[in-house]
């Protein structure tokens, strides 16, 4: 038996640092310090926890997990989540902060500690990178110089080599797939397709089993096809005698090439499609966005005529001087409204004259008249309004301009495709129809003997395609027992760390083992007290929930190397857990955090058990607040009840601190 390869050297998050994140309104720059154990991301319902963990990973891996692509492979959902992933913050980033909305993450790999800055509209480029080994200082890399694309390419290898990975699209893998749970709350255990890439990368002595897995599925899929159609043909063959291809060798040839061009065009007519869908969100985008702009300019003009009501009323009672809205236009604009002199001199003048009894223009004495307290407070109301609505009005400007660039980009790339498309379609449409014909060509008078040669033909392309697949199904079966021995090795460890980790949130005993069958993927199937549980829907939807994160936790530590131990990164399902069960999820996040493995988790003071069972656990040696409601407008209601937010935070405090380090 190989020896098993090294244990994986994961990040450890060290800072995280926004800068123009327009959707934290009160603080637009925040930034947050991350030590070992529990870094909780406290805060409101709808205050932006969630899409703050999406905007960390965006900044690792330059992705965001696409709720409506199902997993096919590592390099297929690399390659088109990238598209979902650079439209994903527009409308939480005001159109005036798109080009300068960015992310800076801090952490540390090993020795090597890496400070990543992308541009939250970027995947593929990154706008600052500086890798420093703490072990050897001229080891550190610097990229000043570099354009983003060719930074982004430095950073995707140097991750690969000190994760000791065997691919970038692995690496975001096992970060989306196993290292977060996020908003989507898509459960690990039981998606087999991405829980077999899983158990072939945690247990297998091989890095790349889980490829070769994937490629013997694909060639059994081939011949079994292959398998289907030569019998599909050979039934025709008996039942229409004088049916008989004319050139055996040809049809051969002719099927290769059929298959060929068939697949080459389903290709790009795949991604034509997702360009389309592409094209087509972005152009919803810009008629919400043209309709949003429209919304306000009427509001706009509304606001200007109401002000010019109340103006004209205050006219007529002859208001003092200096509300006359030439003087306030010159004054607010440091310009004069006559002659458009903008100096010092003039704004004084233009100051002193706004306070005289003495008409400027015709020296008529003024008349003091007093106005209106109700007319004046409504003229300010009004001024603050328009203020806010021009603003507005400038970010839909700038939101449009960069809606319709991106429109202007996808539209160039779609017709790209769908010239390529005319063109190949163009090309081999005579070819393709050429092929179907020899394919289903027939002899007519034919003579039986030939008949039986082509049958003959088609029965051994039968047995071919029937023994090769048979072979692939051997090889994978002999793939899945190295597999199933390879995790019976570590399954004394392994099961135990799940086992204690998921009992400590469901209060009852568990048991995994794994099942492999060339007829279905490689999994674990779960028992609780003594019963399997293979339907996720046998289980409650916070048993469900944080059974998987449990499995992950698990996973993390079979797969960390002691020197880099990986962490979590937990949108936490408060909404699942009743009051019984959230001291009992604090209990076995702490346990995870106990053995020196990083938690990175969003919580709502709703669930104030869950983290007081963590403050408890943890103290401050192993637990961080971050009070995210001070980054965000809080709604009315919000603020009326602040103190008992405070009272909370004291609380949680207060049991952080009863903690001796």
């Amino acid at each position: 038996m190989p020896e098993p390869p090294p244990k994986l050297r994961l990040p450890s998050i060290l800072k995280v640092s926004l800068r123009r994140f327009s959707l934290f309104e009160a603080n637009p720059d925040a930034e947050f310090s991350c030590g070992p154990g529990v870094m909780c991301l406290v805060g409101a319902n709808g205050i932006g926890k969630s899409t703050l963990l999406s905007a960390i990973n965006f900044c690792l891996t330059g992705t965001v997990s696409d709720p409506n692509r199902s997993f096919v492979s590592m390099e297929e959902y690399y390659r088109f989540t990238r598209t979902y992933s650079s439209s994903y913050f527009r409308g939480r980033i005001v159109g005036s902060d798109e080009k300068d909305a960015e992310i800076i993450v801090c952490f540390r790999i090993g020795s090597r500690e890496y400070e990543v800055c992308r541009g939250l509209f970027e995947p593929d480029e990154l706008r600052g990178l500086t890798i420093t080994d703490r072990e050897m200082h001229e080891g550190t890399v610097t990229t000043e110089e570099m354009p983003r694309g060719e930074r982004h390419q430095i950073y995707t290898a140097h991750v690969v080599r000190d994760c000791r990975l065997t691919s970038f699209e692995e690496f975001v893998f096992l970060q989306h797939f196993v290292f977060t749970f996020d908003e989507q709350r898509k459960t690990l255990f039981w998606n087999p397709r991405i829980m077999e890439r899983v158990l072939y990368r945690a247990f297998g002595f091989e890095p790349d089993m889980a490829k070769k897995a994937d490629g013997i599925r694909r060639e059994i899929e081939h011949e079994d096809s292959r398998v289907r159609n030569s019998q599909w043909d050979a039934t025709k063959l008996r039942k229409r005698i004088n049916e008989i291809r004319a050139r055996t060798q040809a049809a051969a040839g002719a099927q290769q090439s059929y298959e060929t061009l068939i697949a080459d065009h389903e290709a790009l007519s795949r991604q034509f499609d997702e360009e389309s869908k592409a094209l087509r969100d972005l152009e919803n985008a810009v008629k919400d966005a043209s309709l949003q702009l429209a919304e306000q300019s009427v509001r706009e003009t509304a606001l200007r005529e109401e002000y010019a009501r109340f103006f004209d009323r205050r006219m007529e009672q002859r208001p003092p001087l200096a509300q006359h809205p030439l003087i306030v236009a010159s004054l607010a604009e440091h310009r004069c409204g006559l002659c458009g002199s903008s100096s010092v001199e003039a704004q004084a003048l233009i100051e002193s004259k706004g306070t005289a009894t003495i008409c400027p223009l015709c020296n008529s004495v003024l008349s003091q008249t007093a106005e209106s307290n109700e007319d004046s407070g409504r003229l300010q109301e009004i001024d603050r309004e328009l203020g806010r609505v021009r603003r507005l009005i400038k970010d839909g400007h700038k939101a449009m301009e960069s809606l319709r660039s991106a429109e202007v980009r996808a539209r160039q790339q779609w017709e790209a495709t769908k010239e390529s498309l005319d063109e190949f379609d163009h090309k081999n449409s005579a070819t393709l129809e050429s092929l179907r014909i020899l394919l289903d060509q027939t002899g007519g008078e034919a003579s039986l003997s030939d008949y039986r040669k082509q049958l003959a033909l088609l029965e051994k392309e039968k047995k071919t395609a029937f023994d090769r697949r048979e072979q692939l199904k051997r090889q994978l079966l002999k793939l899945q027992k190295d597999l199933e021995h390879q995790y019976n090795q570590v399954e004394q460890v392994f099961v135990p760390t799940f086992g204690d980790l998921a009992q400590r949130f469901l209060g009852m005993p568990l048991s995994v083992r794994m099942e492999a069958s060339t007829m279905d993927d490689v999994k674990l199937v779960v028992s609780v007290r003594g019963t399997t549980r293979r339907e996720q829907q046998q289980l409650s939807e916070s048993q469900r929930f944080f059974l998987d994160i449990a499995f992950r936790m698990a996973l993390t530590q079979h797969m960390s190397d002691p020197t880099s131990k990986g962490g979590m990164i937990i949108d936490t399902p408060e909404g699942s857990l009743d009051i019984a069960y959230e001291k009992r999820a604090g209990d076995m996040l702490a346990k995870f955090a106990a053995v020196g493995h990083q938690i990175l988790m969003t919580a709502n003071l709703n669930t104030s058990q869950l983290l007081l069972e963590l403050a408890h656990d943890c103290g401050r040696a192993r637990m961080q607040l971050c009070r995210m409601m001070d980054w965000a407008d809080l709604s009315e209601v919000q603020k009326e009840e602040e103190p008992l937010f405070d009272d909370a935070f004291r609380k949680i405090e207060e049991a952080m601190d009863a903690i001796q380090p």
